[in-house]
């Protein structure tokens, strides 16, 4: 007998409008609608016109579209941000990890693309309000993915103190994951 792992599947339009004002609040940053659209499909987990859908419902109300360095996002407004915090905790954890990883991943390549950078920090407050932190570090000579850690932190002074400690000394992390892992 072989046994699957079941899938994500969010058909609801309401609890994929609190998915999108979960997933900007929790990476805390924009995001693009092809960005978003590219998270919430992992595993198929939402049908891309249900979320074109929840996104018309969300705009305005939960979310509001801006310009960024010519590029049109979304940001939470006040309300969306109370729906990501309130409503994103009935979220199956499952389904918040796999997302948040997955937001991280998309969030990091794009990032680097634009900024020319080879690490991403980025961490989220879990409902018992201990913190996630998703640290990705690119090869600085291929466009590629070198290492992606999950750090536990026990609340958010803890993942911002990690996060300023990483983006402050970059280098010194990655020779110390390089020397830790690959190192003969």
């Amino acid at each position: 007998m072989i046994l699957s792992i079941p899938r994500i599947r969010i058909d609801n339009i309401d609890d994929i409008c609190v998915l999108i004002c979960y997933l900007i609040y929790s990476l805390g940053c924009p995001l693009s609608k092809s960005q978003l659209a590219e998270i919430t499909s992992l595993e198929e987990a939402v049908n891309y016109f249900d979320f074109s859908a929840a996104l018309d419902k969300a705009r305005g109300h939960l979310c509001i579209e801006t310009d960024v360095d010519g590029t049109e996002v979304y940001t939470n407004t006040p309300t969306g941000i109370k729906a990501a915090k309130d409503l994103g905790a009935s979220l199956p954890l499952s389904v918040r990890e796999k997302m948040f990883s997955e937001a991280v991943r998309v969030y990091t390549r794009d990032a680097m693309k634009k900024k020319d950078s080879f690490l991403s920090v980025r961490y989220i407050k879990n409902a018992d309000s201990t913190c996630t932190v998703g640290i990705t570090v690119m090869d600085e000579n291929a466009a590629r993915k070198k290492y992606y850690v999950e750090v536990a932190a026990k609340d958010e002074r803890e993942a911002e103190l990690i996060k300023q400690k990483l983006k402050t000394e970059p280098k010194a992390f990655s020779k110390y994951l390089d020397d830790y892992f690959i190192k003969e």
